[in-house]
């Protein structure tokens, strides 16, 4: 499966990025979620930025956006879908395709 077939990013997400020169994304469990002792189901994030410690995420190019993924996260077998929502003008990323799973 190519990486184009797992990932997208919608047309308005794209240009969002691109706009705010923003050509890195990351999608990982933020670690205040991992650490907590609480009942949480870990979800996904994304964020536009490069992770701190690259070599723990697996690479993908989606037309010039580098998306840096988790190792600790299981890939889906569907397609992951990175979009843009507004809420009070504040312009958000927003992640779809990936399952919250008990950790």
């Amino acid at each position: 499966m190519s990486d184009e077939n797992v990932i997208k990013i919608t047309e308005k997400a794209m240009r969002h990025l691109k706009k705010k020169g923003k050509l890195q994304v990351t999608i990982e469990i933020p670690e205040n979620r991992l650490s907590s002792e609480s009942v949480l189901v870990p979800v996904p994030e994304i964020i536009a930025r490069k992770p701190k410690i690259p070599e723990n995420y697996q690479l993908f190019t989606v037309d010039g956006i580098d998306v840096f993924i988790s190792k600790t996260l299981v890939m889906p077998k569907n397609e992951v879908v990175i979009d843009l929502d507004s809420f009070l003008g504040i312009k958000l990323l927003n992640l779809l395709g990936f399952k919250s799973n008990e950790g």
